[in-house]
C-alpha cells in the first residue's frame, strides 16, 4: 500500500497546475441567437410518422438557441505569445498568435446540445509561449442545467 502512495505523490509532483488568467486581462462577450438546425445535423431512423409537436421540436424543426463567444485579450503577460482554444473532446478549435484587442470568435454550438452532453460542453483557452508551454488559461464550462461558468465562476444561465 505504501508503494502506491509513494507512486501517487511522485507523479503528482510532476503535474503542473495552470493558473487562470485574471478576469481584468480579458473580456468575453456572448452572441446568443436562434439558428435553424439543418436536417443533416440530425440522424435518426423513421419507422412511423411523427405527429406530436413536441417530437418535431426535439428533432430540429424550427430555430434553436445557438451560442458564439467573442474572446478579447485586454492585457498580455510576459510569455503569452500564442493563443490555443481546445474543446472538451481535445480538438483544437483555434491556434493563432495572441494579440491585444483582437476579436477571437469561438463557435460553441447549440446550447441544448451542450446541456444534453451531445456536443462538447467544456472549452479551454490557453495562452502559450512560443515554445508551446502553457502560461495561463481561461476555462469555459456549461453545466447540465445551463449554468455558464468562466474560470469556475458563475456568469449566467441559458
Amino acid at each position: 500500500m505504501t508503494f502506491f502512495t509513494l507512486l501517487f505523490y511522485y507523479y503528482s509532483l510532476w503535474q503542473v497546475i495552470v493558473p487562470f488568467k485574471p478576469a481584468n486581462e480579458f473580456r468575453i462577450e456572448m452572441e446568443y441567437k436562434f439558428k435553424q438546425r439543418s436536417s443533416s445535423n440530425t440522424t435518426r431512423l423513421d419507422f412511423e410518422p411523427i405527429e406530436d409537436e413536441i417530437q418535431k421540436k426535439k428533432y430540429g424543426v424550427g430555430s434553436l438557441p445557438y451560442l458564439v463567444i467573442i474572446f478579447r485579450i485586454l492585457k498580455l503577460a510576459n510569455g503569452e505569445d500564442r493563443l490555443k482554444i481546445v474543446n472538451g473532446a481535445g480538438q483544437t478549435m483555434l491556434s493563432k498568435k495572441a494579440a491585444i484587442d483582437v476579436l477571437y470568435k469561438i463557435d460553441l454550438g447549440y446550447t441544448d446540445d451542450m446541456k444534453d452532453r451531445v456536443t462538447p460542453h467544456e472549452f479551454h483557452i490557453y495562452l502559450l509561449t512560443n515554445d508551446k508551454m502553457v502560461v495561463s488559461a481561461v476555462k469555459l464550462f456549461i453545466m447540465e442545467d445551463g449554468t455558464f461558468l468562466i474560470n469556475d465562476e458563475v456568469r449566467g444561465k441559458f
